[in-house]
């Protein structure tokens, strides 16, 4: 793994170069490799209440990973490790916004198993266009 996050920041590097810049900083560019393709542009992260996010594909768990992740959230040291889940958000035709998450799946059971109200999340603006890529024709027609 840290192979791979190495040759990853190299490549960043290599892509960024014709940029100018003053100083890289190895510790925001490690943590931008914890992005999806999705949210890479997003650094902002909120807590956003686990009641509101809806999940209409059932997750395939791994019972060790799913543990595994409980224990890192449990300490307040190395909570900060586990990545964000992006959530994709969607303002409703008639107002309203709604939140659906389809990645993360062993990070959301982990801290709903935490009984925990609200997870780490990347929110990314969205569009029923954009739901129906991920639903097919289960997706809603409109949100009111």
């Amino acid at each position: 793994m840290n192979f791979i996050r190495q040759f990853a920041l190299q490549s960043s590097r290599r892509r960024r170069s014709a940029a100018p810049t003053t100083r890289h900083d190895d510790s925001k560019q490690m943590a931008s490799l914890d992005s999806s393709v999705h949210s890479a542009g997003i650094e902002e992260v909120h807590n956003v209440p686990m009641s509101v996010i809806r999940r209409p594909i059932p997750s395939v768990l791994d019972e060790l990973k799913v543990q595994s992740l409980m224990d890192t959230i449990k300490s307040e040291r190395s909570e900060a490790e586990v990545p964000p889940v992006d959530i994709l958000w969607i303002t409703g035709s008639e107002g309203g916004d709604y939140y659906f998450s389809f990645g993360g799946c062993h990070r959301f059971e982990a801290y709903k198993r935490l009984n925990r109200e609200t997870i780490k999340a990347k929110l990314v603006r969205s569009t029923l266009g954009d739901l129906y890529h991920y639903m097919g024709s289960s997706a809603p027609k409109y949100l009111a």
